[in-house]
């Protein structure tokens, strides 16, 4: 892993949890600069500073250093898929998953209502 790639996966963590570059470089106690700098693969920061740094986004360093995986088996609308999927079990098992389904889905929506 090069200083730039673990530039980006903290620039990434810190914009998934809505945090500007002040805010986390004063939980890590360190300067916005050096944020900043180790953002942009500008700095070679240490051991420490990572583990502050980790800390202050709430993961342990290792999680940093071993950045996670996303892998979309499949894609999220797309339902002709699901469909070729579907007609290739036996009719009871094709009521089952739709019986499943119908549940799910009330079960999301009574949810959302609640939100």
């Amino acid at each position: 892993m090069t200083v730039a790639n673990l530039g980006q996966i903290i620039k990434a963590r810190r914009e998934r949890m809505k945090i500007n570059q002040e805010n986390l470089a004063a939980c890590a106690g360190i300067s916005t600069k050096l944020l900043s700098d180790i953002e942009c693969g500008r700095a070679n920061p240490t051991f420490e500073t990572m583990d502050l740094v980790a800390a202050a986004l709430g993961v342990e360093l290792e999680e940093l250093l071993q950045p996670e995986q996303v892998i979309d088996l499949l894609p999220k609308n797309d339902l002709a898929r699901y469909q070729q999927m579907l007609d290739r079990l036996p009719p009871f098992a094709q009521e089952m998953v739709i019986a499943g389904l119908e549940g799910a889905i009330s079960q999301c929506l009574q949810v959302t209502k609640e939100w």
